[in-house]
């Protein structure tokens, strides 16, 4: 499948789940955020999963896309660091927004392996499992926990390119909201508080309700 159908397949499906804009303003695809539960369950842009699925870290992979015809990729080198987020949009519900956004997993500081050096000629891995303890956690991984009767919950996970000019990162204050306290406030305000140079790359989300609906 050609790269721009690939790339608009995303998009659409950002827009279909109200990903875009609800969680995050509309961006450029720089690649595939693939996931995967339990070496068997899979995230695909929208995907229903059971909540007892979901409650261990998943493994998460990162393919950038290919030079496009203009011979342009997203530059990346050993010396970036990234962010990667969870978070929930639809905290306590999809029409009741008091909780949300709720944040899930935080970690800042993670860097690639495999990357090109500043220094070097060489071309980079385009493809990157991500290796969580070469990161900073700034909240641990808390796995799905709809209430029950509040109907299927998106829970999206974005990767950045994170701020080179912010040396250290402040963490939210709390997980409902962000600790804003302010309904439907969530990874955009907190980026753009935080590190507003920081570069979204790929999002990929699933859905979870509680069995009691």
């Amino acid at each position: 499948m050609p790269l721009i159908t690939i790339s608009q397949s995303l998009d659409e499906a950002y827009t279909k789940h109200k990903v875009v804009p609800e969680v995050v303003d509309a961006f450029e695809t720089q690649g595939l955020l693939t996931i995967e539960y339990n070496g068997e369950d899979s995230v695909a842009l929208g995907n229903t999963l059971k909540v007892a699925r979901t409650q261990n870290k998943p493994i998460i992979q990162f393919t950038l896309n290919s030079p496009n015809q203009e011979g342009i990729v997203e530059s990346i080198s050993d010396e970036d660091k990234f962010i990667l987020v969870m978070t929930d949009p639809d905290a306590p519900s999809n029409t009741d927004h008091k909780w949300s956004e709720y944040l899930h997993w935080l970690i800042t500081d993670l860097k690639l392996t495999n990357v090109k050096k500043s220094d070097s000629d060489s071309e980079p891995e385009i493809s990157h499992i991500l290796d969580y303890s070469k990161g900073v956690e700034l909240f641990s991984y808390m796995g799905p926990g709809p209430p029950p009767k509040t109907g299927l919950h998106r829970y999206v996970t974005l990767l950045y390119k994170q701020d080179p000019n912010v040396s250290k990162l402040e963490a939210p204050l709390d997980r409902p909201n962000w600790g804003t306290g302010i309904p439907s406030s969530g990874v955009r305000d907190w980026i753009k508080k935080v590190a507003p140079g920081s570069k979204l790359l790929g999002v990929n989300f699933f859905y979870a309700q509680d069995e009691d609906n």
